[in-house]
């Protein structure tokens, strides 16, 4: 990233977010959780699931691993202490409460009808993901789609694209923005239609690219909204440094 490149552009009606790496880094959190799962269950490889299950919901990773524990309850249970257990390993990602509340701001002032127009889409379920939040200083979404709204985990569309229909967006010519940080999740945003900002939280920029993301930064601090339309009920988004960004959002600039 350098300040020299002209700013990415892009025109939006709805925002969607993941959670873990998109809003929250709770990767170490995750991770020491993995760690102490396995330290009594000698055929799980915490390193291996660690390396390769981030963005999948965890009732689906411990049926692919440990199948004798997926039992649902137990496993939501599991996950809403993580907070509480490794809560220390987590952080705010750096600018992403400042954007949601943003979102929240126009949407709520700016719009004729004042209803939210953002969302959060996370593979986690709901105590872990309403903890994460409370973190954030965060006011639970309208629609809050989490692990147990979907039958279908990411790098399935079903979250997103049932939270573009919640919001009101879902025909095709809506325009939807999904930000996240896992190549599982960015499949997911794509499947459902939408244009998708990749956060270089947990993975390096080339793998973010490679995922399919559109704009790839390293975090959300250069974003800002710009204006609202209310006529197309579009927000115009800004974004002053990126790692890429697909030319048709550099051409848009003046």
């Amino acid at each position: 990233m350098t300040r020299e490149q002209p700013p990415a552009i892009f025109y939006v009606n709805a925002a969607l977010f993941d959670c873990d790496g998109t809003l929250v880094n709770s990767t170490g959190a995750i991770s020491e959780f993995w760690r102490e799962f396995g330290k009594t269950r000698p055929h799980f490889d915490p390193e291996e699931v660690i390396r390769t299950s981030h963005g999948c919901r965890t009732f689906d990773v411990i049926k692919k691993w440990s199948p004798e524990d997926a039992i649902e309850e137990q496993v939501t249970q599991w996950e809403g202490e993580i907070p509480d257990s490794f809560g220390h390993h987590a952080k705010p990602i750096p600018g992403a409460v400042e954007l949601v509340k943003s979102f929240d701001k126009y949407s709520k002032e700016e719009s004729d009808d004042g209803r939210q127009r953002w969302a959060i889409v996370t593979s986690g379920t709901l105590p872990l993901a309403t903890k994460w939040l409370k973190l954030l200083t965060i006011k639970k979404p309208d629609t809050f789609i989490t692990a147990e709204k979907v039958t279908k985990g990411k790098p399935h569309p079903q979250g997103y694209m049932n939270a573009r229909e919640n919001l009101g967006f879902g025909a095709n010519h809506a325009k939807v923005v999904v930000f996240e940080d896992a190549p599982a999740g960015i499949s997911a945003g794509k499947d459902a239609g939408a244009m998708v900002v990749g956060i270089c939280s947990t993975y390096d920029a080339e793998k973010v690219r490679n995922s399919g993301a559109n704009i790839v930064v390293k975090d959300l601090t250069s974003f800002h909204i710009d204006s609202y339309n209310k006529e197309t009920e579009e927000f115009k988004v800004v974004v002053d440094e990126y790692y890429y960004a697909d030319p048709q959002y550099i051409e848009n600039t003046a």
